[in-house]
C-alpha cells in the first residue's frame, strides 16, 4: 500500500453564486474512506469520489493484495460525510481522520491541578522565571509551568534563561505549584507554594544532571542486567513509529533506516525537533558508552524510524504500518494515540499482525481509558510504572509519586498513566534516564518510554527464545501471540490488573535464566476513583460516536496463545553454565533446532 499525493480532486457539482451566498459555511473536516468489498482497487475508490461533489482527496494509499483495502484521505464537510455513507449503504467506511497525541510528558502532565481557563478570571500579575545553571550560567528552552488555585500557565525560557508568565485572577500568595523542566542536561524541579516577586526576576538553579555508571532503575526492575552479554537482539528489524530520531546523537548513529511518513523528502526522518522519539530509540538501540552506563538493551536490533509529522493523524499509521509490511518488520513500538478507535487502523493493524508483525503501543498520558491503538486486541498496551528513591524529593517526578497509587516493591503507578482492562503489562516510565535530541541527555517521563522497554524485551525474545527458531519461527499471527503470552505470563505481578496489566516483564523469566518470580508482595486493591475516572472516560469514548463514525473498533487486552511454555526456552542457558551436563545441552541444542 503505497501513498500518493494524488492531482485528482473530486470536483464539486455546479451551484449558483445566489446559493452559495445563502447557504451557511461548513467547515471541512479530514476523514479516512476506504471501501468494504474485497477486490477494490485504489483508482476504483479515487474514481467513486470524484463522482461525488464536495470532496478534496488530499492523498490515497494503494491496496496491498487481500491483506488491506486502499484507503483515501479527504476533506469534506460533516454534512457530506454524512450523505456519503448513506448513500454507500454499507459499501464504505467514513471514519474522521483523527489527531494523534504523543504518551510522553515532553512537556508537563495533564494530571496537574488546575488547567488554563480560556476566559479572563480577573485582575492577575505578571511574574519573570530566570533558570540558571549552578556556574550561573542561563538555561535555554527550559519548560516552566506555573499552577494557581484557578489558572496555569506555562512557557520556555529564552536565551538568557527568562520567561515571562501572566496569571488571571490569581495573586503571588495564591501560587501552589513551580515547574521547571530543561530540555537536556540538567534536572527539573518542582516547588510546591512557591513564594515569587513581582518586582523581579525570580531565579531558581538547575542541577546538571550526572549520568549513571550502570544501567538505570528500570534496567535493573525489568532484570535487563542479569542477561548475557551475547543477548544484543541481532537480527530483529524493530519500527519505531515516532517523531523521528535525532541521529546526529553519538549513541544513535549506526541508525540509517527510516522514512518520512508524509513528505517522504530524503532523511528527514533522522531530525527529531519534537524530543519524543530519540528517547524511545535510546532506550530500544543506543550503542554502549564506556563513559557512562547509558545504553539500549538491544544495541545489535536493526532500527527503522517512521517519523510522524508534527499534526500526525491516524492515516498516517496506515502509512506506517504499510512500511512495516514492505520492510518485513518483526516489531513495531508505537508512542502516539487518540481517544476514539479507528476501524481502517484496526484492520491494517490485524493484516500486519497476520504477517507476523507484533506492536507494542503506550497506553497513553491522560490517566485515564487506554488509548487506541493500544486498546486494540491485537496490541499490547504497556502502562508506566515509577520507584520511589529514584529521583530528588524536588524534582517533577515527585510530584507524580506524591500522587500515585502504591503498588510493590518501591513501586507506584504515576497518576498519568492510562489505565482499564485493556492494559497488557507496565514498564519503567518514570525519571528515565534517556538519549535526547540533538546529543544530549534527559530525565524523561511516559508511557511511550514503558513501551520502548517492553520493545526491547520482545526484540531479545524473538531473537534468543528457542520457540522463535522452530515451531513459531513463521511470521504469522500465531508467532505474534505466542510473543505476547511469554511478555505477559513470565511478568512479576505488582499490582491490580486494572492499573499494572499482568504487571512488570522480567527478562531474565522471559529468556528461561530465571525460573522464580521476584518476592514481592503485590497489593490486590486499585482504587475505587481509579476505576470510576477510567470508566467515565470509557464512556465518553463511545457516547461520542457520530453518524460518520459508527464503526468502534473492539478493546481489550492483547490476544496470546495459550499454550505451555517451554521450560528451557533460551539456547544460551546451558551454554552459559560451565557446569551444565551433557544432557541439558543436548536439550538446549534440540530446544533451538539444532542437530
Amino acid at each position: 500500500m503505497t501513498a500518493s499525493a494524488d492531482d485528482t480532486r473530486a470536483v464539486p457539482r455546479s451551484e449558483s453564486r445566489s446559493d452559495r451566498r445563502k447557504r451557511p459555511s461548513a467547515r471541512n473536516g479530514q476523514y479516512m474512506i476506504a471501501p468494504t468489498a474485497a477486490g477494490s482497487t485504489k483508482q476504483t475508490l479515487i474514481d467513486r469520489l470524484n463522482r461525488t461533489g464536495g470532496i478534496e482527496i488530499v492523498r490515497t494509499y494503494a491496496e496491498r493484495g487481500t491483506v488491506s483495502p486502499p484507503v483515501a484521505v479527504v476533506r469534506m464537510s460533516d454534512e457530506n460525510a454524512t450523505a456519503l455513507r448513506r448513500s454507500a449503504g454499507g459499501a464504505l467506511v467514513i471514519e474522521p481522520d483523527r489527531i494523534l497525541r504523543a504518551a510522553s510528558l515532553a512537556g508537563f502532565s495533564s494530571q496537574s491541578p488546575a488547567t488554563t481557563m480560556t476566559t479572563a478570571l480577573g485582575p492577575g500579575f505578571n511574574v519573570t522565571i530566570q533558570t540558571l545553571t549552578e556556574s550561573g550560567q542561563p538555561v535555554r528552552h527550559a519548560e516552566v509551568r506555573l499552577v494557581g488555585e484557578q489558572d496555569a500557565v506555562q512557557g520556555l525560557t529564552d536565551k538568557q534563561g527568562k520567561v515571562d508568565l501572566t496569571l488571571y485572577g490569581e495573586l503571588p500568595e495564591t501560587m501552589t505549584e513551580l515547574f521547571i523542566k530543561p530540555r537536556s542536561g540538567y534536572r527539573g524541579l518542582w516547588q510546591h507554594q512557591p513564594e515569587l516577586r513581582v518586582d523581579a526576576a525570580n531565579t531558581f538553579t538547575l542541577e546538571a544532571l550526572s549520568l549513571p555508571n550502570a544501567p538505570d532503575w528500570g534496567g535493573k526492575a525489568m532484570r535487563f542486567d542479569e542477561l548475557p552479554t551475547e543477548c544484543r537482539g541481532s537480527g530483529i528489524k524493530i519500527a519505531l513509529i515516532d517523531s523521528g530520531v535525532a541521529i546526529s546523537h553519538k549513541q544513535l548513529t549506526r541508525i540509517d533506516r527510516g522514512v518520512d511518513l508524509r513528505s517522504h523528502e530524503g532523511r528527514a526522518w533522522s531530525q527529531d525537533v519534537m524530543g519524543h522519539g530519540t528517547a524511545c530509540a535510546g532506550i530500544i538501540g543506543a550503542s554502549p558508552d564506556g563513559d557512562h552506563g547509558i545504553r539500549g538493551y538491544v544495541p545489535d536490533s536493526e532500527l527503522h524510524v517512521c517519523r510522524l509529522p508534527v499534526d500526525a493523524r491516524c492515516s498516517d499509521l496506515v502509512a506506517a504500518l504499510d512500511y512495516c509490511l514492505q520492510s518485513d518488520i518483526d516489531l513495531a513500538c508505537l508512542g502516539f494515540g487518540c481517544e476514539r478507535g479507528s476501524t481502517i487502523v484496526e484492520q491494517c493493524i490485524a493484516a500486519a499482525k497476520q504477517q507476523g508483525v507484533g506492536i507494542i503501543a503506550a497506553a497513553g498520558n491522560a490517566g485515564g481509558a487506554v488509548l487506541f491503538p493500544a486498546c486494540s486486541p491485537h496490541v499490547v498496551a504497556v502502562g508506566a510504572v515509577g520507584q520511589a528513591g529514584s529521583f530528588p524529593e524536588d524534582s517533577p517526578q515527585a510530584f507524580q509519586a506524591a500522587a500515585a497509587a502504591v503498588v510493590a516493591g518501591g513501586l507506584f503507578v504515576p497518576p498519568f498513566s492510562c489505565r482499564g482492562g485493556e492494559l497488557d503489562l507496565c514498564a519503567p516510565g518514570v525519571a528515565i534516564v534517556a538519549c535526547q535530541s540533538p546529543d544530549g541527555y534527559a530525565i524523561c517521563d511516559g508511557t511511550s518510554l514503558a513501551a520502548a522497554h517492553v520493545t526491547a524485551l520482545a526484540a531479545l525474545i524473538l531473537a534468543h527464545h528457542s520457540d522463535f527458531k522452530g515451531s513459531f519461527g513463521r511470521r504469522d499471527f500465531q508467532r505474534v501471540e505466542r510473543l505476547f503470552q511469554i511478555l505477559k505470563d513470565t511478568a512479576q505481578p505488582i499490582g491490580h490488573p486494572w492499573l499494572t496489566g499482568a504487571g512488570l516483564p522480567d527478562a531474565a523469566r522471559a529468556l528461561g535464566l530465571r525460573s522464580q518470580q521476584w518476592p514481592l508482595a503485590p497489593p490486590v486493591d486499585a482504587r475505587l476513583s481509579e476505576m470510576r475516572n477510567a470508566i467515565r472516560q470509557l464512556d465518553r469514548v463511545y457516547s461520542g460516536a457520530s453518524q460518520t463514525n459508527v464503526f468502534e473498533p473492539p478493546r481489550g487486552p492483547a490476544n496470546v496463545t495459550q499454550l505451555p511454555l517451554t521450560p528451557i526456552p533460551a539456547a544460551f542457558v546451558a551454554a552459559r553454565d560451565a557446569k551444565g551436563g551433557v544432557q541439558e545441552l543436548k536439550a538446549a541444542m534440540m530446544l533451538a533446532g539444532l542437530s
